[in-house]
């Protein structure tokens, strides 16, 4: 996720007070590309499920429309993820967002990766159910359970953002 630095951002961190500065914008950056990294893990839940469904269909209506209800929430909580406010502030209000913060916001991120991925193996096995004929609504219970766990994280970067605004 780092790129390399161009000659103007080398000489701009030899400014006093310019690094700091700098690295929270890369933090701001790096934000901003794991939550894209995230969503487009999700993507890739969702194309599975949208798979199991049609599967699912043909022997299992009312899992399949459980599925769908599913596939409501992933999607609901994906534009949370990928809309989510993210740790910038303009120049002048930096002083409020510091750099331990946006680390806090970082490992709430990383959350989202790994739970991302389990979804992303979870629906997989899903689709892989389904494609045999097998039950899935023990594998629905698993992913909502996850998504439920997807909520509570982003519940806990809201709250830590708004209490940024409250200082």
């Amino acid at each position: 996720m780092a790129r390399e630095k161009t000659v103007l951002e080398k000489l701009l961190e030899l400014l006093p007070g310019f690094h700091g500065y700098k690295a929270k914008e890369y933090l701001r950056e790096d934000d901003q590309l794991i939550r894209e990294y995230v969503y487009r893990i999700m993507v890739d839940s969702v194309r599975n499920i949208e798979n199991a469904i049609a599967r699912v269909a043909t022997y299992d209506f009312s899992g399949a429309d459980i599925l769908n209800e599913f596939l409501r929430d992933l999607r609901f909580v994906m534009d949370k993820i990928r809309w989510a406010e993210h740790g910038y502030s303009p120049h002048y209000d930096i002083v409020k967002i510091r750099e331990d913060d946006l680390e806090k916001i970082r490992k709430i991120d990383e959350q989202l990766v790994s739970i991302a991925m389990d979804i992303k193996g979870k629906s997989s096995e899903l689709l892989n159910e389904a494609e045999l004929g097998n039950p899935i609504r023990p594998k629905i219970g698993e992913l909502k359970a996850l998504i439920s766990r997807v909520r509570d994280i982003i519940f806990e970067r809201e709250k830590l953002l708004r209490e940024w605004g409250a200082r």
